[in-house]
C-alpha cells in the first residue's frame, strides 16, 4: 500500500529541466547581444556612408572650383580684345594655383586654327621668340588646335606647348562637346603630355569654350563658326586626391581605401586612383559605391574599409560585456532555481518549512528575473488580443514618460504617433491573422509630455496550447539617433557645410522648378551673381577661421534681406548666387541689388577685428537674357565680371 507521505517519484527526463532552462537563457542572451551588435554595426555603417558622401562632395566641389577658374579665364578673354602672353601669365599668377588648387597642372588656352591659317600661325609664334615652335603632331587634319598659353610655363608644361589636343580622340570628344554645346566638359582618362617616365599618373582635362565677341552664340551653327579656342586645365589625379585626403582626412589612411574609376565601369583600364596598395585590399566589412557627377562626364567612387577599421567593429564594448554577464547570471540563477525545486520535491512531505523556503526562493528568483527584464535598454511589452498592454518593463515606462501603473492596461496604439497609428494597426491585425512575426517596423512614438521619438519594433504572436493567438509580445529599440544621422546626411547632401546655405545641387533643383513655373505662367525670374571684393586679403591676413566667420556673416545678411521665396546659394569661395522667382517688375531686382550692396558694405566685427568689404553684382532676367539655366548663369556671371572691372560696390546687367 502506498504511503501518502512518501515523496512522489519524478520521471527521469524532468531532471534535465535545469540544463534546458540554462540553454534557453543563453539563447535569449545571445539574441539580445546579437540585436545590440546589429544596431552597433548599423550605426557604424551609417557613419561610414556619411563619410564617403562627404568625400564625394569634396571631390565634386574641388572640380567645380577648377571649372570656376576657367570661367574666369573666359571672362578675361571676353573683357579684352587681345591678351598677350605676359598678360595671361600675370592673370594666372594671381590665382596662386599650387597653394589653393593642388593637383591642377596649370591653366592654359588652346587656339582653334583653320588649315589655311596653320603656316601663318606657326610663323607668328616663332616671331615671339620660339624659333622651334610647330603644331604637333604633324599631319593633315580638318581642324587644328594648339596650346599657345599654359601657365605656369615650367619645364613640365613646356612639353605641351604647341600640342594639338583635338588630334587625340578622348580629348577631342570633350573639346567638341564644349565647342558645340557652349558648356564645360571634362575629358576621360588620359596620359597628360606633361608626364615623364617617373611618377606616371592618370590625368584628365577640363575645357570651357571661348567664343568671339564674348557671349555664347544661340545656335549650334553659330557656335561652330565663332569658336576662338578653349580655356582648359590639365590635372593629375593622384596629386589632386593626395592633397584632398591628406589635408582634409589624414586619419583615413589606415581606415578606408578610396578608389576612383573613369566612366561607369570598374575595370583595371578605367582605374584612375587608389589610396591603398593592392595587398591592403583584403576582404572587408563595409563597401560603398557612389557616382561622381562631372560636367559631361562621370566617375565612380569606390570605398571600402581596411583591416584596421574592421578590427574595431568586432571589439567587445562595455555594453556587450554587461549584456553577456547579466544574461549568463540570469540563466545560471534560473537553472539553479529549477534544480532546487527538483531536489526539494522529495522532502516536501517531511518538512513544511522547506516548502516555505522554496516559496521564498521562488519569489526571489521572480524578482531577479523582473530586475533583468527591467534592466534591458529596450522596451519589452505584452498585449492581449485587444491591444491592451498586460506587461511591460521599466525602460518602456521611462522612455514613454508614463507612470507604470497607467502604462499597464493602456492601449498600445495610444502611444504610437497619430500619423502612424492606422498603419501600425493594420500591421498588427495582419500579424495576428497570419500568426507571423514582425521585424524592423519603424514607427514614431509619443511620450506623455508630447516628445516624439523613433522606434524599431519586432514582435511575435503568443499562442495557447491549442495554437490559438492570445496576445502579442513586442520589443521596441530606440533608433532616434540613427534617424537623426540619416536626416543630417540628407541635409549635408543639399547644403553648404560652411554657411548652411543651399548648395549647388539644391540650387539647381530650385532654379529648374522656378524656371518651369516661369515658362508656364509667363512670369519674370531673376538671378544675381555676387562676388565679394576684399575677401581674399582678409582671409590671407587674418586666417581661414576669420574668413569662414566672414562668409557665415555674409550668408546671414543675405538671408535676412531676401524674400522667403528667394534662394541664396554659396557658389564657392566668396561667390554667391541669389534666385529671385516671380518678379513683379524687373526694377525690383535693381532695388534688391542696391540693398545688398549697402548690406555687404556695413562693417564686420569678427573675432575682435573690424573689417570692411564690398561686392560686385551681376544680374540676368528671364526671359530677356535667356530661357535656360546655363544661359542665365552665364549672363549673370559675365555681368558680375563687368561690374567687378568697373568699380567696387557696383552692379551690372547683362
Amino acid at each position: 500500500m502506498t504511503n501518502p507521505l512518501e515523496p512522489s517519484k519524478l520521471r527521469p527526463w524532468v531532471y534535465l529541466l535545469p540544463v534546458l532552462l540554462f540553454i534557453i537563457g543563453l539563447v535569449i542572451t545571445t539574441f539580445i547581444w546579437q540585436s545590440s551588435r546589429v544596431q552597433h554595426l548599423a550605426e557604424h555603417r551609417t557613419s561610414f556612408e556619411t563619410l564617403v558622401t562627404r568625400i564625394r562632395f569634396r571631390i565634386e566641389n574641388r572640380i567645380q572650383k577648377n571649372e570656376q577658374i576657367l570661367r574666369g579665364v573666359v571672362g578675361f578673354f571676353a573683357a579684352s580684345k587681345h591678351i598677350s602672353r605676359a598678360e595671361f601669365r600675370a592673370y594666372v599668377a594671381t590665382l596662386d594655383l599650387h597653394e589653393r588648387y593642388p593637383g591642377i597642372q596649370g591653366v592654359g588656352f588652346s587656339l582653334r586654327i583653320a588649315p589655311a591659317d596653320l603656316i601663318n600661325h606657326e610663323q607668328a609664334i616663332r616671331a615671339e621668340g620660339f624659333p622651334d615652335y610647330h603644331v604637333r603632331p604633324i599631319g593633315t587634319r580638318d581642324v587644328y588646335s594648339a596650346i599657345i598659353y599654359l601657365e605656369p610655363f615650367d619645364w613640365r608644361n613646356q612639353r605641351a606647348f604647341g600640342y594639338d589636343m583635338f588630334s587625340e580622340p578622348i580629348r577631342r570628344s570633350a573639346m567638341r562637346h564644349a565647342w558645340e554645346q557652349g558648356q564645360v566638359a571634362v575629358s576621360g582618362k588620359v596620359r597628360l603630355v606633361q608626364e615623364t617616365n617617373q611618377d606616371v599618373q592618370a590625368g584628365f582635362l577640363i575645357y570651357v569654350p571661348v567664343y568671339q565677341f564674348g557671349s555664347i552664340p544661340d545656335s549650334i551653327d553659330a557656335r561652330r563658326n565663332n569658336l576662338l579656342g578653349w580655356a582648359y586645365s590639365p590635372l593629375r589625379v593622384k596629386n589632386l586626391m593626395d592633397s584632398l585626403l591628406k589635408n582634409e582626412y589624414p586619419e583615413l589612411a589606415q581606415q578606408i581605401a578610396i578608389t576612383i574609376y573613369d566612366g561607369m565601369d570598374m575595370t583595371p583600364d578605367s582605374l584612375m586612383f587608389t589610396s591603398a596598395a593592392p595587398t591592403e585590399l583584403t576582404p572587408h566589412h563595409f563597401e560603398e559605391v557612389q557616382p561622381i557627377e562631372l560636367s559631361h562626364h562621370a566617375w565612380i567612387l569606390h570605398a571600402q574599409t581596411l583591416p584596421a577599421f574592421d578590427a574595431h567593429l568586432y571589439q567587445l564594448t562595455v555594453e556587450d560585456i554587461s549584456i553577456i554577464a547579466a544574461g549568463m547570471g540570469a540563466s545560471f540563477i534560473l537553472a539553479a532555481f529549477a534544480w532546487i525545486l527538483l531536489y526539494n520535491h522529495g522532502h516536501v512531505t517531511r518538512a513544511l518549512h522547506q516548502t516555505a523556503r522554496a516559496h521564498n526562493e521562488l519569489l526571489k528568483s521572480q524578482q531577479q528575473l523582473r530586475l533583468i527584464f527591467d534592466a534591458s535598454d529596450v522596451a519589452i511589452f505584452l498585449t492581449d488580443l485587444n491591444g491592451k498592454i498586460t506587461q511591460a518593463n521599466a525602460w518602456m515606462a521611462e522612455r514613454l514618460r508614463c507612470p507604470f501603473g497607467e502604462l499597464i492596461g493602456s492601449d498600445y496604439l495610444s502611444h504610437v504617433h497619430p500619423n502612424d497609428s492606422e498603419s501600425t494597426q493594420e500591421w498588427i491585425t495582419h500579424l495576428l491573422e497570419q500568426r507571423q512575426s514582425i521585424s524592423k517596423l519603424e514607427r514614431r512614438y509619443c511620450t506623455r509630455d508630447g516628445e516624439e521619438f523613433w522606434g524599431q519594433m519586432s514582435g511575435h504572436v503568443i499562442s495557447d496550447y491549442r495554437q490559438q493567438p492570445i496576445g502579442f509580445v513586442g520589443v521596441i529599440v530606440d533608433i532616434t539617433h540613427r534617424r537623426n544621422l540619416e536626416a543630417h546626411t540628407h541635409f549635408l547632401a543639399h547644403h553648404d557645410y560652411l554657411t548652411g546655405l543651399p548648395n549647388r545641387l539644391l540650387f539647381a533643383e530650385r532654379i529648374e522648378q522656378s524656371l518651369a513655373l516661369a515658362r508656364r505662367y509667363q512670369r519674370h525670374l531673376g538671378l544675381l551673381f555676387l562676388d565679394l571684393n576684399g575677401f581674399k586679403p582678409i582671409n590671407d591676413q587674418y586666417g581661414h577661421q576669420v574668413g569662414d566667420e566672414v562668409l557665415r556673416e555674409v550668408a546671414r545678411r543675405l538671408q535676412n534681406h531676401i524674400r522667403a521665396s528667394d534662394t541664396v546659394c554659396r557658389q564657392g569661395g566668396d561667390e554667391f548666387i541669389i534666385l529671385v522667382p516671380e518678379l513683379t517688375a524687373p526694377d525690383h531686382l535693381i532695388q534688391l541689388q542696391h540693398i545688398l550692396i549697402d548690406v555687404i558694405r556695413q562693417p564686420y566685427l569678427i573675432m575682435g577685428h573690424a573689417l570692411t568689404m564690398s561686392v560686385s553684382i551681376g544680374q540676368a532676367l528671364y526671359p530677356q537674357h535667356g530661357d535656360t539655366v546655363e544661359t542665365l548663369l552665364y549672363h549673370a556671371d559675365a555681368a558680375m565680371y563687368r561690374a567687378k572691372h568697373a568699380a567696387a560696390d557696383h552692379y551690372s546687367r547683362k
